[in-house]
């Protein structure tokens, strides 16, 4: 979903007009909070499945604190760059999924209808084993499954999957940051146009 979003929202402005430029010339605030949670939430899920001796058993254990821990410097980031109409969507987004994972033990609850609906059959097969530890599918013990990867994007949809609520606030969010950045204005602006009036002496 995120990136088709960025692949659209490239396209787009390059349409209107944008350059690719423009984005590297975006000011992001504390960008380094950005990195460092992402590296840290993807090292965490890495040790967890790897096992590597010490290290994974204390990430194992504490996992659901670890990967709480790089959601929190996300959203710092996100909340420093607010002036950024695009990032309060990017919150919005992480934040619903925050919740739903954190409320099921720091596993994101996928519907099996939905995966039965989008083809994912393999997929499907792979969480009733328990084989992908990012994810669980969706019981009726489930917490807020209706925050959970709910919606099946299927055919004639390109790249069949189940997204969530807060996936698709990300996927605005990140449309319209590629879209101000590349044309340095909203998705929605207008120009302005001012009529004169000229006043002539006789």
């Amino acid at each position: 979903m995120l990136i088709e979003s960025m692949a659209t929202s490239l396209v787009v402005g390059k349409v209107r007009g944008g350059k690719l430029e423009n984005i590297g010339k975006v000011q992001i605030r504390c960008w380094y909070l950005f990195v460092l949670g992402f590296i840290l939430e993807f090292t965490s899920v890495y040790l967890k499945i790897k096992h590597i001796g010490v290290i994974s058993t204390f990430v194992d254990k504490y996992f659901i604190y670890v990967h709480s821990l790089s959601y929190i410097l996300i959203f710092v980031a996100l909340m420093l760059n607010f002036k950024n109409k695009s990032m309060i969507l990017v919150f919005i987004g992480t934040l619903l999924n925050f919740i739903v994972i954190v409320a099921n033990g720091g596993r994101m609850p996928v519907s099996p209808e939905g995966l039965k609906a989008a083809n994912l059959i393999s997929n499907l097969e792979m969480l009733k084993k328990d084989m992908i530890i990012t994810h669980t599918l969706i019981t009726d013990s489930t917490r807020l499954p209706i925050l959970g990867d709910i919606i099946p994007l299927i055919k004639p949809y390109p790249f069949p999957k189940i997204i969530s609520i807060g996936d698709i606030f990300l996927g605005l969010g990140i449309f319209f940051f590629i879209q101000g950045a590349m044309t340095k204005k909203g998705i929605f602006s207008r120009k302005t146009k001012m009529i004169k009036f000229e006043y002539k002496k006789n």
